[in-house]
C-alpha cells in the first residue's frame, strides 16, 4: 500500500468514520420503525410488537378466545409476545450484522499490520471496500 500524507490520511479516516455512522444510524432508524407481528397457531390473536420488542398491538380474531381459562389466555398471550419479541430481535441483529461483517476486516488488518500506518491504511481500506460493495447493483447493502 502507498503511503499516504498525513492530512490525506486524516480526510480518509474522517470519511471512513462518516461512513459506518451513517450506515449504523441507518441501521439504528430501521429497526426504530420496524413492527414484527406474530399470530398464534389457532389465529385466536395476534401481537406485534416494535423494533426494540416493546409491545404495540394486540389483537384478538373472533370469539374463541373466550372459551379459555383465564390462565390459558395469559399463557398464549405471553408464548405468542415471546415469539414476536424473539422475531424482532433476530431482525435487528441481521441488520447489524451487516454493519458488523463489513467492520469484521478490522481485526485482521490489526493483526496483520506492521506499523500504525499500516494499520490505519487496512482500515481505511476496509470501509471503503464495504462502501463500494453497498453501491453495487445487486449487493446485500444496496437493499432497503
Amino acid at each position: 500500500m502507498t503511503s499516504l500524507g498525513d492530512e490525506e490520511l486524516l480526510a480518509q479516516m474522517r470519511s471512513a468514520l462518516d461512513r459506518v455512522q451513517s450506515a449504523a444510524g441507518r441501521v439504528r432508524e430501521r429497526v426504530r420503525q420496524s413492527r414484527t407481528t406474530m399470530q398464534d397457531k389457532e389465529h385466536l390473536l395476534s401481537v406485534t410488537v416494535g423494533g426494540h420488542g416493546e409491545l404495540a398491538e394486540l389483537a384478538f380474531h373472533g370469539d374463541a378466545y373466550r372459551e379459555l381459562a383465564p390462565a390459558e389466555l395469559a399463557d398464549l398471550i405471553v408464548k405468542t409476545t415471546t415469539a414476536a419479541r424473539q422475531e424482532a430481535q433476530r431482525k435487528a441483529m441481521a441488520g447489524a450484522a451487516v454493519l458488523s461483517a463489513d467492520l469484521g476486516t478490522l481485526g485482521t488488518a490489526a493483526r496483520g499490520a506492521g506499523s500504525v500506518e499500516e494499520l490505519v491504511e487496512s482500515i481505511v481500506g476496509a470501509v471503503t471496500a464495504a462502501g463500494d460493495r453497498r453501491r453495487e447493483p445487486g449487493s446485500r447493502g444496496s437493499q432497503a
